[in-house]
């Protein structure tokens, strides 16, 4: 199992669902619960759904090959190694204000913005600059996911987490606030207080792994001189500031209509009769103003800025290519997997057996349990990972057991929380996979070395929703 560990844990997974749709008849909700025969996954289904999921979720793989290719060229222009070694000296002999920063840092972003996935764009550089600094790769990957989790479980305004559930469940963002806010403080306290446990080990080896860190580059203007950084940063910023402002849920978290206005007026500029801005963006971008983003528009802006980038330093065709090679073969497996991944997902959906599998649980007791419901929630999310469809297969079931609404805002922090808590060490887990196949981190390994902090976030989870349920 040592050699693609991750491949293979991952396959047994899909196969194990495959097999389950054998052994379970399925559960569905349609005004009332119904078991209906078992609707088993045939042999053509099993090639099929891989097919399907490419269909529904390639641009997954779409928007980590574009982040590879930006730093394959980000490379070339020498600004990428630049960076890091300031960043890298800046915090020499404070590393551990570095980690609690940058811990801090992803945690909010995913919070405020339900950052998945879409936080790839940042592992390159955090990697790079945690292998500098001379910590191992399995430190790189307990930072990044641990903070992504993290922000998730303490989800604030967050459109596609909390969003997600609250319009099920006719919630509100600020429905306990306060509560989310205290997951989110003293998760990340928790994952800071597990990372300096993990770096002051003496046995840690250091982990300089040539091909995930930048190459020294010097690119020279035509006069000769060293072409500065500062416009490689400034494209970088812009880049990840698009990407938060297009999506932060300023309309339904915040009411806040301004981008919404701004962006229709700019597409309803003419000239002579003719919709420019309307013709030269796209249909897709109808309604596509900033706060209402997603992995399309992500992926646009990161292949713009690429080659923006290769014309203000000047990148041969030659080394531009050569980037996206490189940056592509960093990413290509992290971009399969995390494709892949979703089979998982398109079985239970075409073949619903969660519901099968989580219904005795929930029976155990009458109307809202904390414990039934937070297990149900975290077995339903290794399956459904991605909260839509969590929330699509469980809620309708979820509220016909539980009809007091007065407890929907517990039952909406429950769900983010326990999708938080699957994201970090479940084998279907789409951010996991792809930042552990990046970092060539064994899932085993992974899991080896998660398992304290999972419990001990589960443990506080635990005690914050007794303590609501109490109050």
């Amino acid at each position: 199992m040592k050699k693609h560990n991750t491949l293979k844990v991952l396959l047994i997974t899909i196969l194990f669902t495959y097999l389950l749709t054998w052994i379970l008849p399925i559960t569905y909700f349609n005004n009332e619960l119904a078991t209906d025969v078992r609707y088993p996954t045939g042999l053509f289904d099993m090639f099929n759904y891989p097919t399907l999921t490419l269909y529904y979720f390639g641009t997954t793989a779409i928007f980590v090959l574009a982040v590879g290719a930006f730093y394959g060229v980000f490379n070339k222009t020498g600004v990428f190694k630049s960076v890091v070694d300031k960043i890298v000296k800046l915090f020499k002999g404070k590393e551990i204000v570095f980690f609690a920063t940058l811990v801090t840092l992803l945690s909010i972003l995913v919070a405020f913005c339900g950052f998945g996935f879409e936080l790839i764009f940042l592992l390159p550089l955090i990697t790079a600059i945690i292998l500098t600094m001379g910590y191992d790769k399995v430190t790189v990957a307990m930072t990044f996911v641990g903070s992504i989790a993290i922000g998730y479980a303490g989800s604030l305004f967050a459109k596609d987490i909390t969003g997600t559930y609250a319009n099920t469940l006719t919630t509100t963002y600020t429905d306990l606030i306060w509560f989310k806010v205290g997951l989110l403080v003293l998760g990340i306290a928790l994952l800071v207080f597990n990372i300096i446990r993990r770096i002051k080990k003496k046995d840690i080896k250091k982990d300089l792994d040539k091909e995930l860190l930048p190459e020294k580059v010097e690119v020279k203007t035509k006069k000769g001189k060293v072409k500065k950084s500062w416009p490689g940063i400034v494209i970088f910023d812009l880049i990840l500031l698009l990407m938060i402002l297009g999506a932060i849920d300023f309309s339904g978290a915040f009411n806040i209509k301004i981008f919404e206005t701004f962006h229709q007026s700019v597409l309803g500029v003419t000239i002579k009769d003719y919709a420019i801005f309307s013709k030269i963006l796209g249909s897709t971008m109808a309604n596509a103003n900033l706060g209402n983003w997603g992995t399309n528009e992500f992926t646009t802006i990161i292949i713009l800025a690429t080659l923006v980038l290769s014309i203000i330093y000047r990148i041969s065709l030659n080394d531009i290519f050569d980037g996206y090679k490189e940056g592509a073969k960093k990413f290509g497996l992290s971009a399969f997997l995390m494709v892949i991944t979703y089979t998982v997902l398109i079985t239970t959906s075409n073949n619903p057996i969660v519901l099968t599998i989580v219904k005795p649980l929930m029976s155990i007791t009458n109307g809202f349990n904390v414990v039934t419901l937070s297990i149900s929630m975290f077995i339903a999310s290794i399956f459904n990972i991605d909260a839509y469809y969590t929330a699509s297969a469980m809620l309708p079931y979820v509220t016909s057991v539980i009809t007091n609404t007065s407890v929907y805002p517990l039952v909406e922090f429950i769900c983010q929380t326990m999708q938080g808590l699957a994201l970090l060490i479940a084998p279907t887990s789409v951010v996991l996979l792809g930042v552990i196949a990046y970092l060539k981190v064994n899932y085993t390994e992974w899991i080896k070395n998660i398992w304290k902090f999972f419990l001990e976030l589960f443990l506080l989870a635990f005690v914050l929703f007794i303590i609501i349920n109490l109050i």
